[in-house]
C-alpha cells in the first residue's frame, strides 16, 4: 500500500501522550512531533462530537511533514478530567495553544487550529479571542449553533448527543446539554464568530456529508474574511472515511502556505 500523500520526509516522528492543565481539570492527549533541533510550527485538533473520528492519520502526515500536532480531548471527554459540557470547549482549544507554546521544540509565533464538526465551536471561539493564532482549518465545520437551539429541534437534539455520549463523555446527559445547546445557540455560534476572525482560513467539506451539508458550510465560508480557501471533495462523506487521502493533502498543502 503506497503513502496517502507525497511528501519529503525529513524526520522521523515521535509520539508523546500528554496531560496539561485546563482550570481545575487535567486534560489528555498526544503529540505527534518530527525529530530535529529547529523549532517547529505546530496545530492543535479540535475533536468533533463526540470525538469517534480522533484524525489520528492526519497528525501523522502532518508530523511527518515538520508539523507538531497535537490531538487532545475536552474536559469530561475520552478520560480527560471534569465533566463535559459544550460551553466549556473553548477553554480546552485555549489551553491546548498555551501548553504547545510552552514546548521547546515549538515556534510559538507559528501555531494554527485544526477542527472538526462541533470542534468548529471553539475554534472560532479561541481564534475571535485570540488574534496571535496564525491559521485555521475547519473540516465539515459545525456552522449555525443557532439552528441546534431552535425550539423545535432542541430536546430532540438533546436526547441524540446524550445517546451518542455513552462511554465517551463523563457528565453529558439530556439535560446538561439541553441547556448547553441554548447556550451556545447564543454565546458560541460558529457563523457570528468566523468574521472576527482576520487570520487565513479554509473550509473543507465533503459533497455526500448529511451532517454538516455543504450548503450550511457554504454560509460560514461566505461569512469569513479574507484570505480563505474552500474545498469540496467530491463523494466524501462526514468522517471522509473513505477519502482520507484527499482531505489529508487538502490540510497539508493549505498548512503548508499559511502556517
Amino acid at each position: 500500500m503506497g503513502r496517502w500523500v507525497e511528501v519529503k520526509v525529513t524526520d522521523m516522528v515521535k509520539l508523546e501522550n500528554v496531560e496539561f492543565r485546563s482550570g481545575e481539570n487535567t486534560l489528555l492527549g498526544r503529540i505527534y512531533r518530527p525529530e530535529g533541533r529547529t523549532k517547529k510550527p505546530a496545530v492543535a485538533i479540535c475533536h468533533g462530537y463526540p470525538g469517534d473520528t480522533k484524525n489520528m492519520d492526519l497528525a501523522e502526515e502532518l508530523a511527518l511533514n515538520g508539523i507538531v500536532t497535537l490531538v487532545f480531548f475536552y474536559q469530561g471527554a475520552w478520560g480527560s478530567g471534569g465533566k463535559y459540557s459544550l460551553t466549556k470547549l473553548e477553554v480546552g482549544a485555549r489551553d491546548a495553544v498555551a501548553y504547545l507554546r510552552t514546548r521547546p521544540y515549538i515556534d510559538t509565533e507559528r501555531v494554527g487550529l485544526v477542527s472538526h464538526s462541533m470542534g468548529a465551536l471553539p475554534l472560532t471561539k479561541t481564534m475571535s479571542l485570540d488574534p496571535t493564532i496564525k491559521t485555521g482549518v475547519l473540516m465539515s465545520p459545525a456552522s449555525d449553533t443557532g439552528a441546534m437551539g431552535d425550539k423545535a429541534r432542541v430536546v430532540e437534539t438533546s436526547k441524540r448527543l446524550a445517546e451518542m455520549a455513552v462511554g465517551k463523555l463523563n457528565g453529558a446527559t439530556q439535560e446538561s446539554l439541553l441547556k448547553d445547546l441554548k447556550d451556545v445557540a447564543k454565546e458560541t455560534n460558529p457563523i457570528e464568530l468566523v468574521p472576527k476572525i482576520k487570520v487565513p482560513l479554509m473550509v473543507v467539506v465533503g459533497s455526500m456529508d448529511n451532517v454538516t451539508p455543504p450548503d450550511a458550510c457554504r454560509r460560514l465560508f461566505d461569512a469569513a474574511r479574507e484570505p480563505k480557501r474552500w474545498v469540496l471533495i467530491e463523494g466524501a462523506d462526514h468522517g471522509y472515511s473513505e477519502h482520507r487521502i484527499p482531505l489529508i493533502r487538502a490540510v497539508l498543502e493549505r498548512l503548508g502556505e499559511t502556517l
